[in-house]
């Protein structure tokens, strides 16, 4: 047992040693106390140390403020933009003059936004959008002003105040078309389709939406991206285009997880689940949800909380377990009200009502009831008084649109007649225009574009090549680790001459795993597994997979198929700790073979991933149980097995879903199992060796350009 946990301990010590190193952060250099054992997002360090740098030797208040309002809105720890944000103000408060009101200003921004999405406080957001909308009046800067304004009009909308919501969208709309302000116009839109989309208005919903892709996508922010993505699925949803919604969606994940943007992560989950209850397809709607619950920790945002929630609900009430819905509509509801979010109230209410007539509590159901829909009428109400005031928004959008043409267009030909006699002055507006363009938001917006390609990545260059050098270096030597656990090749030569491996991690450590075993008595025990995740933390479950099944069947001497998953799973629980719903369900799918070589014979037992035989042509599907090595929903059965008679020339497929679920051809949609068998059909009377490098190629050509999406792992073995 010792020497089969030797490279589990040895990946776990050596990437320890590189993220969790603690050092004390000297305030003198930080500007702000950081608590001894805190460790930066390696992006985070790497903007901090350089830019701190240029802000120490440097006695210039626009440069300075300059940096501090790059972490206040690029670093991603809030631990960190809180607090570099509140020096920031601080910074500024004492001082008049128009340069550092504007960046007080944009600081009481960057306030509220912490109180509407982390502290989830509308009240506190609103009075500091207030604060900062009077400052930026005072010294006339538009684009201040524009977001102050969008950031206000948001929270009306969503509170159900649609009339002053829109007016603000007006006014702010008006301010970033004048100051061509791509990425305000972007907000703008997006909140309109959403305000036509709910009142089921879905053509001139996506014409905003598509509007606002237009605009994001020449900004380059992922994320606003992402977010029409995610409207455009909703859309394609509600028409019944289920796999267009599904493409969106998952366009929408892919970014929102490589930005670590959980809690928008979990509302894609959603939308992915509401499509496949519409699917019919159980298994996904209940996997779906459970993934947005159990992103739910990693995020505050107590409006997505409660959407999630809701929906958790709904599924455990599908499932008849009013135990764990009653939980979850409890937290819902709390959580709606925290945030008067009337929309979210009345589902969690009418979710409580459900609950509660089913235990016979009829009275507080009939309590419940009644609050859902008393707010359901307002809702209705309100959409019906929205529906008149969207028809008039577009025509003052307009006019105040074309006001501004006629006044600018006037402007333009005064400035004509005058110029002959007015260079001079030009030349100092010019300047003028100039330096408030470099210290205000604009120029900010364009000094972050820009600051990987300027002095900051001249001066850090080789600091940064030298860290990026040493993580990947340590993540190499984890894969050789990894390598070195793996079963080796006269393991698999003496399971059998002909076969072939094809294994291809997404990262350079992998969440896959390969193992095989074989009994001086003639027995062959194999076995491919897919682990939660990839990379490191998949690394770190397939080492504890290939550990344990050392232990079970090496040591104990354990040869019956299902008797090894029951055994696995019971390890996995225990070393995981795994307790609970609300427990991260860690774990993995297999298929494992135990080939009795004296009969020929092949017991086959599997969770999720299932067993394929190819017989001439002919293929023959041995399910899985539909259930993971880990914890799981339903109250834990033992796995199955099934025992087949082989015959000579039979070919054993086993495979993780890495190949079948990667996106690639020319509609960038999903291989799927179906093209993947025929696949294997074709190749099926080529050399093993052919075969993987006929699969290898194969993959390699659908994908094209796409990333590969997750662990691409693939067994032949042929009888």
């Amino acid at each position: 047992m010792k020497k089969s946990l030797f490279g589990l301990l040895a990946l776990f010590a050596l990437l320890c040693s590189q993220l969790c190193a603690q050092q004390k952060y000297s305030k003198s250099f930080y500007l702000i106390d950081i608590r001894p054992d805190f460790v930066f997002e390696p992006g985070d360090k790497h903007d901090v140390d350089s830019i701190l740098k240029l802000y120490h030797r440097t006695n210039n208040d626009t440069l300075r403020l300059s940096y501090l309002r790059l972490f206040s809105e690029g670093l991603e720890e809030p631990l960190l933009w809180t607090r570099y944000n509140k020096y920031m103000y601080d910074y500024c408060k004492s001082k008049n003059d128009s340069l550092h009101i504007c960046y007080r200003a944009s600081a009481l921004l960057n306030m509220g936004y912490e109180q509407q999405f982390i502290h989830n406080n509308l009240d506190a957001a609103k009075t500091y959008y207030r604060r900062a909308d009077t400052l930026f009046r005072g010294i006339h800067h538009q684009a201040g002003l524009g977001v102050a304004l969008n950031n206000m009009a948001y929270l009306h909308q969503h509170e159900g105040n649609l009339q002053e919501a829109i007016g603000l969208y007006v006014e702010a709309g008006a301010l970033f078309e004048k100051q061509k302000q791509a990425l305000g116009l972007t907000g703008i839109y997006i909140n309109l389709g959403d305000i036509y989309f709910q009142n089921d208005e879905l053509d001139n919903a996506e014409k905003f939406f598509r509007k606002a892709l237009t605009y994001s996508l020449k900004t380059g922010q992922e994320n606003v991206v992402a977010n029409v993505y995610n409207q455009m699925g909703a859309i394609a949803l509600r028409r019944k285009n289920r796999q267009e919604a599904i493409g969106y969606y998952r366009k929408a994940s892919a970014i929102y997880e490589k930005n670590k943007v959980y809690s928008r992560l979990a509302l894609m989950k959603i939308g992915l689940a509401n499509v496949y209850i519409q699917l019919k397809d159980t298994p996904q709607y209940v996997g779906y949800t459970l993934e947005a619950q159990r992103l739910s920790p990693l995020f505050g945002d107590l409006q997505v909380k409660t959407k999630v929630y809701n929906k958790v609900v709904a599924m455990y009430m599908l499932r008849n377990d009013l135990k764990k819905a009653a939980l979850f509509a409890d937290s819902a509801y709390a959580f709606a009200r925290q945030i008067n979010y009337p929309e979210l109230i009345s589902d969690a209410a009418f979710n409580l009502s459900r609950i509660l007539k089913q235990k016979g509590s009829f009275r507080e159901a009939y309590d419940y009831l009644l609050e859902h829909q008393k707010l359901n009428d307002s809702i209705h109400t309100n959409s019906i008084r929205d529906r008149v005031i969207k028809s008039q928004y577009e025509l003052e959008f307009n006019k105040k649109d074309m006001a501004l043409k006629a006044d600018q267009e006037k402007k333009d030909a005064i400035r004509k007649a005058e110029r002959s006699q007015q260079q001079l002055i030009l030349l100092i507006v010019s300047v003028a225009l100039f330096a408030i363009a470099v210290f205000g938001v604009i120029a900010f917006r364009s000094f972050r574009k820009t600051k990987k390609a300027n002095l900051i990545i001249a001066q850090q260059k080789m600091q940064v090549e030298e860290k990026q050098k040493e993580i990947i270096d340590s993540i190499n030597y984890a894969r050789r680790i990894q390598q070195a656990v793996l079963t080796g090749e006269e393991v698999w030569n003496k399971v059998a001459k002909e076969h072939f491996i094809l294994f291809k991690p997404k990262d350079i450590v992998s969440g896959d795993f390969y193992w095989a075993y074989n009994t001086p008595d003639g027995r062959s025990v194999f076995a491919l597994a897919d682990c939660t995740g990839h990379g490191v933390p998949g690394g770190f479950m397939s080492m504890l997979g290939n550990s344990f099944l050392n232990e079970i069947v090496v040591e104990n001497n354990m040869f019956k198929a299902d008797e090894i998953l029951n055994k696995l799973r019971t390890k996995i629980i225990a070393a995981l700790e795994q307790k609970g719903i609300t427990e991260q369900k860690d774990g993995m799918d297999i298929s494992l073979c135990v080939w009795n070589k004296p009969d020929n014979t092949l017991e086959f037992a599997g969770a999720n991933n299932p067993l394929w035989i190819l017989r001439g042509q002919e293929f023959i599907e041995y399910k899985a149980d539909k259930m993971p090595i880990g914890a799981y929903l339903e109250a834990e059965v033992p796995f199955s097995s099934t025992v087949i008679s082989l015959q000579k020339g039979d070919v054993i497929y086993l495979s993780t879903d890495g190949y079948a679920d990667q996106f690639g051809g020319e509609k960038g949609k999903k291989l799927k199992y179906k093209p993947f068998m025929e696949l294997l059909r074709r190749v099926s009377k080529d050399t093993m060796h052919a075969q993987k490098a006929a699969l290898e190629k194969a993959f390699e050509d659908w994908r094209k350009g796409y990333e590969q999406v997750d662990d691409v792992s693939i067994i032949g073995v042929r009888v």
